[in-house]
């Protein structure tokens, strides 16, 4: 089998070992086998909370149709695979992948083979990296059920999926442990992989000296523009599908209490650390290639003004193209000393603050509830 028919293989295996019987079953292809596990999730939970009569609930209680966070779950079980597929896509065929932005089949070579080995469990580092996400989603599948089995306890209200609704309460265990256990920490492993695939090759090419900065490539990263995109995709696209129920949250809840606070800060500090785990490794080999090119053409400048200077007849000539020389060395030095040790930081943080602008107003709106019985008849008196 080729390398890019082995990369093709981790969308069957897996955490996609749903998705690709169904692709069996169906003959739909991934985007639909997604579609069509999510719409399987949708109609499921549906259905139970039809049984439970839970699509609405009184008072402070909330129902199905009065929370969001469950249609994120599904939007995401959406969007990140065809995200995930993407990165592998670009790592998958010898004509897309390149740094600079040029076909280049050893890089690519290295690139499948190092990701094959990575899905593989072949290494302390992907081994220890599968544990720590299956064990983690697994504790999240766990803290939610032991939450959801105290309704009036650990929260002060009742919701549709709690314990005292046998389908809705049954229903959810069944597709959060699929989600928190095998669909979202395979996905969360790819990734890494992805990721750590291409540092390892990007550093051994640049300590065989293969690999040089190109301070005018488009993607201002001196032609590294294609790991970068890797980091921040699947990173904004959880962003802004999490905004929504973290935002329903705060309002849900009506005050700063334990739930709320820890799904903002597990997207804020996962989207954070997602980014710069990778970075910083990233920003070691962006300066030490930023470093090589300039010591080059300091070196440059240099010898150049060591010809002029040695010259014991100097033209005004000499003069003039020496300058314009310097100049133009100057200029290649400063826009290198420009290109981002941390590439994309900007772009994460406005869609991070665009994520968390649904929690903001939602904590404006509750604050200004409660302090306008003061501050409004202040006011009237000033």
């Amino acid at each position: 089998m080729s390398r890019s028919g082995r990369i093709a293989e981790i969308l069957k295996t897996g955490g996609f070992s749903f998705h690709y019987l169904v692709g069996r079953w169906t003959k739909l292809g991934f985007s639909g086998q997604c579609c069509a596990l999510a719409a399987c999730a949708a109609i499921a939970i549906i259905i139970a909370a039809a049984l439970d009569h839970t699509f609405v609930l009184p008072g402070r209680d909330v129902g199905l149709l009065q929370h969001p966070a469950i249609w994120a779950f599904i939007a995401l079980q959406i969007a990140l695979p065809l995200s995930i597929r993407t990165s592998l896509n670009r790592v998958g065929t010898d004509r897309t992948v390149g740094l600079g932005g040029l076909p280049d089949q050893d890089f690519a070579e290295e690139l499948q083979d190092q990701l094959i080995r990575w899905i593989r469990l072949e290494g302390s580092l992907s081994l220890t990296t599968a544990s720590l996400f299956h064990t983690a989603g697994f504790a999240a599948f766990a803290w939610n059920s032991y939450q959801n089995q105290l309704p009036g306890i650990l929260l002060s209200y009742d919701f549709w999926d709690s314990s005292n609704h046998f389908w809705g309460y049954w229903i959810t265990r069944i597709y959060k442990f699929y989600l928190f256990v095998w669909l979202l920490p395979y996905i969360a492993f790819v990734h890494a992989g992805v990721l750590a695939a291409a540092l390892d090759v990007i550093r051994k090419r640049r300590l065989a000296g293969k690999l040089v900065m190109q301070p005018f490539h488009h993607d201002s990263v001196g032609g590294l523009g294609f790991v970068p995109g890797l980091v921040t995709t699947p990173i904004v696209v959880t962003l802004l599908i999490s905004s929504v129920p973290v935002g329903a949250a705060f309002s849900v809840h009506r005050a700063l209490d334990v739930t709320p606070l820890m799904g903002a800060s597990i997207v804020v500090v996962g989207a954070l650390l997602a980014y710069a785990i990778p970075i910083f490794r990233l920003r070691t080999d962006i300066i030490a290639m930023k470093r090589v090119v300039i010591e080059k053409i300091r070196l440059l400048q240099q010898n150049y003004y060591s010809r002029i200077v040695s010259d014991e007849k100097i033209q005004i000539e000499t003069l003039r193209q020496g300058n314009e020389a310097l100049d133009y060395f100057e200029k290649i030095c400063t826009k290198i000393e420009k290109i981002s040790n941390y590439p994309h930081l900007i772009r994460l943080l406005k869609y991070l603050g665009l994520a968390m602008t649904p929690s903001f107003l939602s904590l404006g709106i509750k604050l200004y509830d409660k302090l306008s019985p003061t501050l409004l008849p202040l006011l009237k008196l000033s």
